[in-house]
């Protein structure tokens, strides 16, 4: 008989749309699930005291995971078992600052500069003779706080803005890119790669998209696995688009949505999440 395994879910409403496929599959599975929602959140100690911690959450909150980071390592110093963590919090903290992506990935991303204040004429200027320009908030997501417009407008609009990115636009031919992958241990796999195709020149708030499966090539896969090891991701959706023959990083996201593929291509992406984690997680 297989052993049960103790999973804490750690969830918030915006990101529900995705749970009840993996709560369903853990249920299935026979293992202990406790589901704890962003705005009640136990003690850490407690939060660690499984098998498996999975954080699905929308928590932005850069001093909760320097407090599980702390937490954690307490643990393990302490002889205490550890959970299997989905995800790690210092990728978690590195995924939520693009800037941070950026540092890690500054040949997979498109050519980019942080705006301080003082900067950022020169560094609007880099783009002068483009016809775009992307203007993003480092901590947004779902296309929150980005901005295309011309260079021109930009030295305008954003002459002494800080804590900014400004970033070369890459404009798109079929779709913006999304890879779903699991890596632990070096254990890389990918659950599926889909284009999205929006109603609009980015995916995110406000537009609509249809989707399109994707065949993993050698050149995509090598991509992906590349991105995942330097996140330090254990589930990653990453996004990506394909430009001039080469593959262009848009961003990682930890706590990626895995709903879209199920339906739209009848992907057991929870079965395969499950069967991932059940490979590598200790049992207590």
């Amino acid at each position: 008989m297989k052993k049960r395994l103790s999973i804490n879910l750690l969830t918030s409403k915006i990101f529900w749309e995705s749970m009840p496929l993996i709560i369903s599959e853990i249920v299935q599975r026979g293992h202990y699930i406790s589901i704890f929602n962003e705005g009640n959140i136990p003690s850490l100690a407690s939060l660690l005291d499984c098998d498996v911690h999975i954080d699905l959450s929308a928590i932005t909150d850069i001093g909760f995971y320097k407090n599980l980071t702390k937490e954690y390592s307490k643990r393990k110093t302490l002889g205490k078992k550890v959970p299997l963590m989905i995800d790690n919090p210092e990728a978690v903290m590195n995924s939520m600052d693009k800037r941070k992506t950026h540092r890690i990935m500054p040949d997979l991303v498109p050519e980019s500069y942080n705006l301080n204040g003082l900067n950022n004429e020169k560094s609007i200027n880099k783009f002068i003779n483009d016809k775009y320009v992307v203007i993003k908030d480092p901590f947004g997501w779902w296309a929150k706080g980005l901005d295309r417009l011309s260079p021109q407008e930009a030295l305008k609009k954003y002459k002494s803005s800080k804590n900014l990115i400004v970033q070369k636009y890459i404009p798109f031919s079929d779709g913006v890119g999304r890879i779903l992958t699991l890596n632990y241990d070096s254990d890389f796999k990918i659950i599926c790669a889909y284009l999205r195709m929006p109603n609009s020149w980015r995916t995110g708030e406000g537009t609509s998209s249809r989707y399109k499966l994707v065949c993993v090539s050698k050149k995509l896969y090598n991509f992906a696995k590349t991105v995942s090891i330097r996140s330090g991701i254990y589930l990653n959706g990453i996004d990506y688009i394909y430009n001039n023959g080469k593959y262009v990083l848009i961003e990682v996201n930890v706590a990626p949505g895995f709903r879209d593929p199920y339906d739209e291509f009848k992907i057991n992406t929870p079965k395969i999440i499950l069967d991932h984690i059940e490979k590598h997680a200790h049992i207590k």
